[in-house]
């Protein structure tokens, strides 16, 4: 409890001594203030101050102030204390590999959707940049991995590529080296996490070493019996650099 908590709120009768510690918890205050709303409701009734209408108070466990209005307690702006829709999950910064796991338990049943964001600083090697759901930190081989991808690029023609049992191409490396490039995933899981179906769509935008400006949007749906909880990022060729950070959405 903070300095000016109180647990109780003072009912006086004639005649009473008024001590100089009372009177500091009505001057300090203004308002009673409240750990919680359980010592909220424990100050009020019996020896303490009948509740009644227009009874106001401070609760430190959401930052609000609430008025009685007779026959419950109202919260005068906001409802409930600032919160965000989105909550860091983990923030991995990895050195130059092929493949790159995120270990196990990063999507669990408190979130049906996820944000991936993965930021790509260094590639060597042409080649491609894949994607798969992890199961108990394990990279999913097998099931139906279908979707597609369009690419977009500044000195070559609008392609296609598509997904395959094992993965689902998200970027390419056309000139050897590539980057910066960033990716921005969103991970759904219709049944909620772990599920056995899962689904991915994204987008992405990088440039390769000829300066080619290349934009990419994907989309891909993984069927399998697996209880998906994260995913592997592949490179086709010899290892890629960057970090990459995952986002919980408020249901």
């Amino acid at each position: 409890m903070g300095a000016n908590a109180q647990t109780s709120v003072l009912d006086f009768t004639n005649g009473q001594v008024l001590t100089g510690p009372e009177m500091d918890i009505s001057a300090g205050t203004g308002v009673p203030v409240f750990a919680t709303t359980v010592t909220r409701d424990a100050a009020f009734g019996g020896a303490n101050k009948v509740l009644a209408e227009g009874q106001t108070c401070y609760l430190e466990s959401t930052n609000v102030v609430q008025y009685y209005d007779g026959a419950a307690w109202a919260t005068v702006g906001p409802t409930v204390a600032a919160a965000s829709g989105l909550t860091l999950i983990t923030a991995v910064t990895f050195s130059p590999a092929a493949t790159i796991s995120m270990v196990s338990g990063i999507f669990s049943a408190t979130y049906a959707n996820y944000l991936v964001v993965l930021n790509v600083t260094a590639v060597v090697g042409i080649g491609t940049i894949g994607v798969r759901f992890n199961s108990a930190g394990t990279p999913v081989t097998s099931g139906y991995f279908g979707g597609f991808d369009g690419r977009n690029e500044s000195n070559v023609a609008t392609g296609l590529g598509f997904g395959s049992a094992s993965s689902m191409t998200i970027g390419y490396s056309q000139g050897g080296t590539f980057g910066p490039a960033a990716y921005s995933i969103n991970v759904n899981m219709p049944l909620g996490s772990p599920a056995a179906t899962a689904s991915i769509m994204g987008t992405g935008r990088g440039f390769d070493s000829g300066g080619a400006e290349m934009n990419i949007a994907l989309g891909a749906r993984h069927r399998g019996a697996a209880a998906y909880d994260g995913l592997t990022f592949i490179y086709s060729s010899t290892s890629i650099a960057g970090n990459y950070r995952v986002y919980g959405l408020a249901n």
